[in-house]
């Protein structure tokens, strides 16, 4: 797995690196992951005959019998290029006639469904979105629902329309930077862009960070050098013409607070536990998990509460977005005991309303 992430850091663009860490994280049954791995694998090669056979198995155990077929008939009929042709071909007649001769019915219960949608508020408009979910820290305790959020969020966001949906997991420093400026380049030309981070973040002295997996952070001034601050990730959002929305699920318990010390000439300098408040410029949203100073909690579940909170309501026709975040403020406090309330920053013209799914 290790060296799988390292590959795919080196060359984002790989696609055999991408699918086999997708074949272990199926062997786990961790099938967000996987699914994203190969969804990532295909993007790169639509031909992939291997990751065309072992997305359709992920779609096999979620029980979406219709996805699985046409990935293993795609497989059959892509250009054999690769030395895993001949396995991929045994294997895909292999599951067509399993499949024939079985319905698979039900989406095991440890699993979250995703359900397909009517259309976004308005076809015209160009929805672009960033989702990053940071799990595998490697100087701290690894974090266990951020990558599934990110892949279930990504998926329910094509879903509602999006045009474009880049899913990243388990970024080091040099990627997520590189990730933003890539996106910055596509929001340009975009009506909608979102950022959606789930994983670690900290303030110090007023400045909100993400973290990156690679982070080392023994003081605070190490972070503005080992860390990624929330202005790049507003900075690549704010060529978008109508919505800038920044989604953070990314308050939850500093590990590096035990372990920072403070500079001596800046002694004053505040290192907090949660995230600062912050006042975007207008036509900009920026929501938190958690409200500024306080913890989001990781969950015990497959997602966090906030997560799933959120794809639950962002799948709900009609839902204009300020509403829509109320609405997960109020899910997401009844589910933890009113121990976590989301917060949002900043303000979008009154005079639109935004939809993710249009109104029946």
């Amino acid at each position: 797995m290790a060296d799988f992430s390292e590959a795919i850091r080196l060359l984002p663009r790989t696609t055999l690196a991408y699918n086999n860490r997708g074949d272990i994280y199926l062997l786990q049954g961790r099938y967000d992951q996987a699914l994203a791995d190969f969804n990532e694998s295909l993007r790169n090669d639509p031909q992939h005959q291997s990751a065309l056979v072992n997305r359709g198995m992920v779609f096999e155990k979620l029980g979406e019998v219709a996805k699985a077929r046409a990935d293993f008939n795609a497989a059959l009929a892509a250009p054999q290029k690769y030395d895993s042709a001949k396995w991929s071909m045994d294997k895909a007649r292999e599951r067509l006639a399993a499949l024939d001769d079985t319905s698979i019915k039900t989406v095991p219960a440890t699993t979250t469904s995703v359900i397909a949608l009517p259309g976004p508020s308005s076809r015209n408009d160009r929805r672009i979105a960033l989702v990053v979910g940071n799990s595998a820290y490697e100087n701290v305790a690894a974090l266990a629902n951020p990558a599934r959020d990110a892949a279930l969020v990504a998926e329910t966001l094509k879903l509602t329309g999006f045009e474009s949906v880049t899913l990243l997991t388990d970024l080091r420093k040099d990627a997520l930077t590189a990730a933003l400026r890539d996106f910055a380049r596509q929001a340009e030309i975009a009506d909608w862009a979102m950022v959606y981070y789930a994983g670690h973040g900290m303030e110090v002295g007023g400045v909100n960070y993400l973290i990156p997996i690679d982070a080392k952070i023994a003081s605070d001034r190490d972070v503005s050098f080992e860390a990624v601050a929330l202005d790049q990730v507003l900075n690549a959002a704010e060529r978008a013409k109508r919505l800038r929305l920044i989604v953070l699920d990314a308050c939850r318990d500093n590990p590096f607070a035990n372990q920072m010390k403070r500079t001596m000439t800046l002694a004053s300098r505040s290192v907090s536990r949660g995230l600062a408040a912050i006042e975007p410029e207008a036509g900009t949203l920026v929501v938190y998990a958690a409200k500024d100073g306080e913890m989001a909690l990781d969950g015990e579940g497959r997602n966090s509460p906030f997560a799933t909170a959120f794809v639950n309501n962002m799948r709900k026709p009609g839902l204009e977005v300020r509403r829509l975040f109320d609405v997960v403020r109020d899910d997401v406090m009844e589910a933890t005991n009113r121990a976590q309330k989301p917060f949002s920053y900043g303000s979008v013209s009154g005079r639109q309303d935004f939809y993710f799914v249009a109104g029946k």
